[in-house]
């Protein structure tokens, strides 16, 4: 009986735990010089709305189109050479809800992963940053890239 309970509680432990919302990108796997569509996937699980995304984008990714949103406005963030190293979503996220937005990049012909950099901002002036390593409490976003098939 104790092993059975203990076994019930780890795996409660582990729903819980992926059951805790992070800014995600969808695929989380790709090819090497693939055209890709990525889907970020915010949610907002506060009581207050979500009011700003800011996104810095992995250097190695050519990120040349967006979805745009109805109630979201995108600002671009680019480098010396006009090239776009990110973007600031700006609108508004009621408690409980989340907004996708889609965008079109060019991955690099080599490389191990794509690593995404997000900050969500919220109505009482707090934020989370998503920029932290692979099994924080708030990781980055990563795109595993891979050979094609």
């Amino acid at each position: 009986m104790p092993r059975r309970f203990l076994l019930a509680t780890f795996a409660m432990a582990l729903c819980a735990h992926l059951a805790y919302a992070h800014i995600r990108i969808y695929p989380t796997e790709s090819t090497f010089g693939a055209r890709e569509k990525y889907t970020m996937r915010v949610p907002n699980e506060k009581k207050v709305a979500c009011i700003r995304i800011e996104g810095e984008f992995p250097p190695e990714v050519n990120v040349y189109d967006f979805e745009f949103k109805p109630g979201w406005k995108i600002d671009f963030k680019k480098d010396d050479k006009g090239k776009i190293v990110g973007a600031v979503w700006t609108g508004t996220m009621a408690p409980y809800e989340f907004v996708e937005f889609g965008m079109l990049g060019l991955n690099p012909k080599e490389g191990a992963s794509l690593v995404w950099k997000f900050v969500q901002y919220y109505d009482d002036g707090s934020k989370e940053e998503f920029t932290g390593p692979v099994g924080s409490r708030l990781p980055s976003p990563v795109t595993t890239l891979k050979k094609a098939d």
